[in-house]
């Protein structure tokens, strides 16, 4: 419940600044795709390379010196499709800076702090484990996991008010063998 709390705090200090400087505002709707090449997504063993799970957020734009800016921004990500029995929603918090490449392209990077909850019904769920399918037991009351990633991508402008970003997310920096990707794929309204 602290992670809410902060999260609910940093919102706060974010909507509030805007009355203190000069930032721009952003929306932005698209997908969230997890475990790029990592999570199964079907029964023969397919990987999840892309998948529709929406995706919308609040951000600003600071500038900071030159080309550089900071582009906190709030997100949530919602399932549709989920394990059986389940219901997963992600809260984001990204923490980025961009340096203006161009007119019409910006590089973003940075680092985004995750808090996903996962909950059920009860009961149980038979799901496919090797060649044969078993009994698990399905959640009952919601489950909490956070993590942090290290961001790198790119946004495209269309017009000045309008823009398509691409964010790559690295999970387990350190760990190669365990090293997973996310990617955040948007369109994007300057107001």
């Amino acid at each position: 419940m602290s992670l809410l709390r902060n999260i609910l705090i940093q919102a706060f200090i974010l909507t509030s600044l805007l009355g203190t400087a000069n930032a721009a505002q952003m929306v932005s709707a698209g997908t969230f795709v997890p475990y790029v090449g990592k999570a199964q997504s079907s029964d023969s063993g397919a990987t999840t390379k892309f998948e529709l799970t929406p995706y919308v957020s609040y951000g600003l734009q600071f500038h900071m010196f030159g080309p550089h800016y900071f582009m906190p921004e709030l997100g949530l990500a919602y399932y549709h499709e989920s394990a059986k029995k389940t219901k997963k929603r992600i809260l984001f918090f990204h923490y980025d800076f961009s340096y203006i490449w161009s007119s019409s392209f910006i590089i973003r990077y940075g680092w985004t702090t995750y808090w996903q909850t996962i909950s059920g019904s009860g009961g149980s769920i038979n799901l496919r484990n090797g060649d044969s399918y078993t009994d698990y037991t399905a959640l009952s009351s919601p489950r909490d996991s956070y993590y942090t990633t290290l961001d790198l991508g790119g946004e495209f402008f269309i017009n000045p008010t309008r823009s398509v970003r691409l964010d790559f997310n690295m999970m387990n920096a350190r760990d190669l063998e365990n090293r997973a990707f996310n990617y955040i794929l948007t369109y994007n309204w300057y107001l």
